[in-house]
């Protein structure tokens, strides 16, 4: 824990040493996120300014933090408005935090002088993304087609085709996070799923769960097809290699420099291919620029791709519950998105309940 001085202030605590302190007591990917935001927050936003100390945060620089992301949120290639929520939350967090072991008074963070400029919090599950039966249709569909028309015309030189094509089925049917076969940059343990994690013959994956553990995944038939093709094209020389390879130029140079092999002057991916060496897996950050342009090539209806609207990760995630707890309940969602707490389940899927309710009333009320 920091040290205050022998009279017992706190003024003199540093953000970046509260911060560190703060981070040093959280664990699995919240851990990592919290680290990843406040670090953004101190070194970033605060870079400049005057505050240096926690006593030195007071309900205005907070605000000024508030106005700062909801002019991010309002912008064209900004963040959601729910991302600037949380960014802001992970900050008082940390100031909460700083109460509780009484480095501070109060919170400047709660202040509603402060969360005055942030993006309200009014949306409600039916407001959140969730992929339909007929846009998961459209995207597999153009996917599926896709794929054989360059096999058709590349024949195993498809590889871009085949592998998206994949990636879509998987997460289209699965309820797997993007973050469980996707590599995240800011959590080494999360590199993708690997061949190894891939079990045909009992139709499972092998995830490493929001939960910090290995969990398992059902494959359903959709899937099994798409992922058996993509290895026969890929024939991975290794288990460890990546399910759904980067075809990133600087990872796949980063990747040639480090076997101490000459960089070539074609394609880095036909070389990494070549010489076996592993290539890097897909991120979540390069998923959704994949997303973006699939969805906008699919003509995904009720999206307004003009107006940047596109099929989202976790949307995938969500439309797969929606299908199940509308199809075989709520303990069937539960168990396919493995919610520890089936209220999760339940809030997120609030908006099936109250129209089915509304429903099942209506003939309460005909005779009247």
């Amino acid at each position: 824990m920091i040290n205050s001085n022998s009279e017992g202030s706190t003024e003199e605590i540093t953000l970046v040493a509260a911060r560190k302190e703060f981070v040093a007591e959280k664990k699995g990917n919240y851990g990592s996120n919290l680290e990843y935001i406040l670090k953004k927050w101190t070194d970033d936003w605060l870079d400049g300014r005057d505050e240096e100390t926690l006593a030195d945060v007071t309900p205005l620089t907070m605000r000024h933090y508030a106005s700062y992301l909801e002019r991010r949120a309002r912008g064209d290639t900004g963040i959601a408005e729910s991302t600037a929520r949380t960014y802001y939350n992970y900050v008082s967090a940390l100031l909460s935090w700083a109460v509780k072991v009484e480095y501070l008074p109060e919170n400047p963070a709660e202040k509603e002088r402060a969360k005055g400029p942030l993006p309200s919090a009014t949306t409600s599950s039916s407001d959140q993304q969730f992929w339909t039966p007929e846009q998961r249709q459209a995207i597999t569909d153009y996917v599926d087609e896709r794929a054989r028309a360059a096999i058709d015309t590349d024949g195993t030189a498809a590889f871009e085709e085949v592998r998206d094509r994949a990636l879509v089925y998987v997460l289209a049917y699965t309820g797997v996070r993007g973050a469980e076969v996707l590599a995240d940059r800011r959590v080494d343990r999360r590199n993708g799923l690997r061949w190894s994690d891939v079990d045909f013959e009992n139709g499972i994956i092998e995830v490493f769960g929001k939960s910090q553990d290995r969990e398992e995944v059902g494959l359903t038939g959709q899937t099994i097809g798409p992922l058996q093709r993509l290895r026969t094209l890929v024939d991975p020389p290794a288990e460890s290699w990546p399910v759904f390879p980067s075809r990133h130029p600087p990872s796949l140079y980063d990747r040639i420099d480090t076997s101490e092999h000459d960089r070539p002057d074609g394609n880095p991916l036909a070389f990494v291919f070549e010489h076996e060496i592993e290539p890097p897996s897909m991120s979540t950050s390069g998923t959704r620029t994949l997303l973006k342009r699939l969805s906008k090539e699919a003509k995904v209806p009720g999206l307004d791709v003009d107006d940047g609207e596109y099929l989202t990760l976790h949307g995938a995630r969500r439309g797969v519950g929606e299908t199940l707890y509308k199809e075989h309940g709520a303990q069937r969602a539960q168990r396919t998105l493995r919610h520890a707490d089936p209220k999760t389940t339940s809030e997120m899927y609030s908006h099936i309940e109250a129209s089915e309710l509304g429903e099942d009333n209506t003939s309460v009320f005909e005779n009247e």
